[in-house]
């Protein structure tokens, strides 16, 4: 089963509020959603998308939709940092496109914002983009990004990009983003790259 961050809550979420989470979800979609609870080194809820197929630009949409029903509930505002909070609502042309891992990062729990708004600041607007999620130890997540890109699909189909490419807007945005992902100060290892140096 893959989970994917939809939002990051800042404490422990009550069993009311977890009730109605899954009721503003029920109305939305039917795609099912849960919460992991870490204490260390300071308590946060974790709100994650659970499914058994890969990221798709459809999901994303669909956590947007999730994403802004709670934005307009006064008790989530303030404690809330959401995954899918862009103003505007994207154009998905086409909801079955799958988005691929960029990098697999091991971070601890404290710098996952970081790590989340790091990609918001630099995404390309064409692009969807989600973290799928693993807990390795109680303070340490692994992290792993994934981009709608048609490169990225092009790597993980095993087919090389050629050299000429490599000059390509795409390509220099997915390069300059795992460099930056990369930054001890935004992650403590890194585990794989698409993009290599």
């Amino acid at each position: 089963m893959n989970q994917y961050l939809i939002g990051i809550h800042a404490g422990e979420l009550s069993n009311p509020q977890l009730s109605e989470l899954m009721e503003y979800n029920s109305k939305i979609s039917k795609n099912s959603i849960t919460t992991i609870s870490i204490s260390s080194p300071e308590i946060l809820t974790l709100m994650v998308g659970v499914e058994e197929s890969q990221l798709s630009t459809g999901l994303t949409d669909q956590y947007y939709l999730l994403t802004n029903e709670l934005k307009k509930r006064n008790q989530y505002q303030d404690k809330f940092y959401f995954v899918y909070d862009y103003r505007n609502r994207k154009i998905v042309k086409n909801p079955t496109v799958r988005c691929f891992p960029l990098i697999k990062l091991t971070i601890s729990v404290t710098k996952l914002q970081s790590l989340i708004q790091t990609v918001k600041d630099i995404k390309q607007e064409d692009v969807f983009a989600g973290f799928k999620m693993n807990l390795a130890e109680p303070d340490l997540l692994i992290v792993e990004v994934l981009l709608s890109s048609p490169m990225l699909e092009m790597m993980n189909k095993g087919e090389r990009i050629p050299n000429s490419s490599q000059c390509d807007k795409h390509y220099l945005y997915l390069s300059e983003l795992t460099q930056l992902l990369s930054d001890p100060r935004l992650c403590n290892s890194v585990q794989t790259k698409a993009i290599t140096d």
